[in-house]
C-alpha cells in the first residue's frame, strides 16, 4: 500500500500523521506525509518522507490573537482558509506520484478531491470528534457548550464553517489542475465521490472518548497515534538535572497559543510551592522568570517528559491533552477556543482535571489555587493513573494501519460517469 497522508493545522494535528507515517512504513508500506513546510524535521527525525505545504503558520497564530471562543473558531477557519490557494500547489505535488490510499484532516477539506482525482479511497483522520454527528454531544470543534438538541446540526455547522472560506478556491482547483468535474457534495468530506460513507478515524481512545452508539460503523476510535521519541534523543543536562533536583516540577506550555503574563506564572508556582519546566520558543522568558524556580525549554518529546512531573498545565490541545492522559498525571487547562473547551470539560468529566475556567479568567490566585488541587488532591493523582495504565494498553497506530489494510483490500464502486 502508498498511502497519502495530508494534514495541516498545529502540531497537535500533524505529529499523529507522522505516527502513523512511521508504523505504515514499519509495516511494510509506503506513506508519503504533505504537512506544512514547519513540520518537514519532525518527518525527517522518524524517516517519514514528507511533502511541504506552503502553510504560514505565523499568519495562522497572528489571527487568533486576542480571540476566544466562537471568535477564536471563526478567526481560525477564515485564516485557515484564506491560505488553501497556497496549500494547492503541494498537494497537487504530493499526489503526482500517485497513491493507493488518501488519508486526510479535513479541517482543511483537500483530501477527497485527490482520491476522486486518483481513483482511490479516503479515509478521514482527525484527533478529535467533530465532524461525524451524534445526538450525545455537539462536536467538539465548537468552543461552547451546545445544548442536546443541537448535538446533531453542529457538526454540519463546523464541517461548513471548515471550508467556507476556500471552496472558490477548491472548485477552481478541481476544474483547471485536477481535471474534476463538479459534482453534489464534493465538498463533503465524509463522503466518497459514489455518495458512499467514508472511514473516519479518531485518533483518541475509548477510555476517553467511548464511541457514541449512534455513530455509524464507518466511525472508528483507534486509541491515540502517539509518537515517542525519535531514535537518538536524549535530554539535555539542564533539563534532567531540573527534573532531580528540589521541590515537584510540573509541565507549562500553552503549544501554539499564547503564555501568560510570566508575572502570574512566578506568583503562582512560588504560591503552590512547585517548579516549573516551561515550554515556550520565547527567549524573553528565560529573562523573566527566576532561573531556580523556572526553566524555559523549547520542547520535549512529551512522552518523555510528562511522566517524569506531577501535573500538566496546558491549553487543552488535543495533542497535549492526549499525552497527558497517557503519561498518568493530573492536569490544569486553560482553554482558549475550538476543541480546547471540549477537552478541558471531557478532563474534568473524567475526573483528571478540575474545572477548566476560560483563560481570561487566568490571574496567580486562579493558578495557583488549580494548582494545588491537582497536586494536593490523592484522588485525582490515582484516577489519573489508572487512566493512563488504560490509554498505555491501546495500540491506536496498529489498531488504524489495520483498518486502512482493510480499505484497500475491499473492493472499489465504479465512479458513475
Amino acid at each position: 500500500m502508498r498511502a497519502l497522508l495530508l494534514t495541516v493545522g498545529s502540531q497537535g494535528d500533524v505529529q499523529p500523521f507522522v505516527a502513523l507515517g512511521a508504523r505504515l512504513q514499519a509495516a511494510g508500506h509506503q506513506a508519503v506525509l504533505a504537512a506544512p513546510a514547519a513540520y518537514r524535521g519532525l518527518a525527517a527525525a522518524h524517516d517519514v518522507p514528507f511533502v511541504p505545504l506552503e502553510l504560514d503558520l505565523g499568519q495562522l497564530g497572528a489571527a487568533l490573537a486576542g480571540r476566544h471562543g466562537l471568535r477564536h473558531l471563526v478567526a481560525f477557519c477564515r485564516a485557515l482558509g484564506r491560505q488553501a490557494a497556497a496549500v494547492l500547489p503541494g498537494a497537487t505535488a504530493a499526489a503526482a506520484p500517485g497513491a493507493d490510499l488518501v488519508v486526510h484532516h479535513p479541517v482543511l477539506p483537500l483530501g477527497q478531491h485527490l482520491a476522486e482525482h486518483l481513483g482511490v479511497p479516503a479515509a478521514v483522520a482527525l484527533p478529535l470528534p467533530a465532524w461525524v454527528p451524534t445526538g450525545q454531544f455537539g462536536s467538539a470543534a465548537w468552543p461552547v457548550p451546545v445544548p442536546r438538541w443541537l448535538a446533531r446540526p453542529s457538526y454540519r455547522a463546523a464541517r461548513l464553517l471548515a471550508g467556507a472560506w476556500c471552496r472558490a478556491d477548491i472548485d477552481r482547483w478541481r476544474r483547471d489542475v485536477l481535471a474534476l468535474p463538479p459534482r453534489p457534495g464534493r465538498h463533503d468530506p465524509l463522503r466518497s465521490a459514489v455518495g458512499a460513507p467514508v472511514t473516519v478515524l479518531h485518533a483518541v481512545s475509548a477510555h476517553v472518548v467511548p464511541p457514541p452508539a449512534d455513530w455509524p460503523p464507518t466511525a472508528l476510535v483507534t486509541g491515540y497515534w502517539t509518537l515517542p521519541a525519535a531514535p537518538g534523543w536524549s535530554p539535555p543536562a539542564r533539563l534532567a538535572a531540573f527534573l532531580e533536583a528540589g521541590e515537584p516540577v510540573i509541565y507549562l506550555g500553552f503549544g501554539s497559543m499564547p503564555g501568560p503574563d510570566p508575572r502570574l506564572l512566578a506568583a503562582a508556582l512560588s504560591h503552590a510551592g512547585a517548579r516549573a519546566v516551561v515550554a515556550s520558543p520565547s527567549p524573553e522568558l528565560r529573562r523573566l522568570l527566576p532561573a531556580g524556580r523556572f526553566l524555559v525549554i523549547r520542547n520535549a518529546p512529551h512522552d518523555w517528559l510528562f511522566p517524569r512531573v506531577q501535573a500538566v498545565v496546558h491549553h487543552g490541545g488535543a495533542g497535549t491533552t492526549g499525552a497527558a492522559v497517557a503519561a498518568g498525571r493530573p492536569q490544569v487547562i486553560w482553554p482558549f477556543g475550538i476543541d480546547q473547551h471540549f477537552w478541558a470539560r471531557r478532563m474534568t468529566s473524567l475526573g483528571v482535571a478540575p474545572p477548566a475556567r476560560p483563560v481570561r479568567a487566568l490571574t496567580g490566585r486562579t493558578l495557583a489555587g488549580a494548582l494545588e488541587q491537582a497536586l494536593g488532591d490523592a484522588d485525582m493523582s490515582a484516577r489519573a493513573r489508572a487512566l493512563g495504565g488504560l490509554v498505555r494498553a491501546e495500540d491506536g497506530c496498529g489498531a488504524a494501519v489495520a483498518c486502512l489494510e482493510r480499505i484497500t483490500a475491499a473492493p472499489r464502486p465504479a465512479v458513475p460517469a
